[in-house]
């Protein structure tokens, strides 16, 4: 865990290091309206976060596109995983129980002895 704190914070470093070091190289950017000298390092940043937010939205289409058989199948071995929890679950029970009743079983035999 203090590793990775330690190499997040040297990255952190790094970037703005680099961001520092760039700020004097500006372009010129066209989004519905001419941007001018724009630090290339922050239109960097801006082309980061919108292949994210492209990615995700790609990624939720494909989820809601997804086959209801595919959604299904999960749903099914969703059940089929409780319904074998379940069953592992009464035969542990009904194996504690059997133990209890031979161990009665014995105690009532020696009690009437």
């Amino acid at each position: 865990m203090i590793v990775t704190l330690i190499l997040i914070l040297l990255i952190v470093i790094f970037m703005a290091f680099f961001i520092g070091m760039n700020l004097s190289n500006v372009c010129t950017f066209w989004f519905f309206k001419t941007y001018t000298d724009l630090p290339v390092a922050v239109l960097a940043l801006i082309a980061f976060g919108a292949g994210i937010i492209f990615a995700l939205l790609f990624i939720l289409v494909a989820k809601m596109k997804a086959p209801p058989s595919d959604a299904e199948a999960r749903a099914q071995k969703k059940l089929e995983k409780k319904a074998k929890a379940e069953e592992k679950l009464r035969q542990a029970k009904e194996k504690e129980a059997a133990k209890q009743a031979a161990k009665d079983a014995k105690k009532g035999s020696q009690v009437s002895k």
